[in-house]
């Protein structure tokens, strides 16, 4: 029986280990629509970085939102 040697990453058959803090990865991800979407709206990039942070502000605020309102929900049906 041989072993095989992979070299390349895998990252579907070997994901990283975030299982700790895969929380965290909200905030790029928020901060990468917000600036999508704010580069395409904006009529001037100076606006982009101001306008961006507000939604990145607004986004996190509405999952923390979502999140107390579940935990609340769990917890009375509980």
């Amino acid at each position: 029986m041989s072993q095989q040697l992979i070299l390349a990453y895998r990252p579907f058959l070997d994901p990283l280990p975030v299982w700790n803090d895969w929380i965290l990865l909200i905030i790029p991800l928020c901060a990468a629509v917000a600036i999508v979407y704010k580069s395409m709206k904006c009529s001037s990039m100076k606006q982009v970085p101001l306008e961006a942070g507000a939604i990145i502000l607004w986004i996190i605020g509405g999952f923390t939102a979502a999140a107390v309102a579940l935990m609340g929900l769990v917890a009375w049906l509980s």
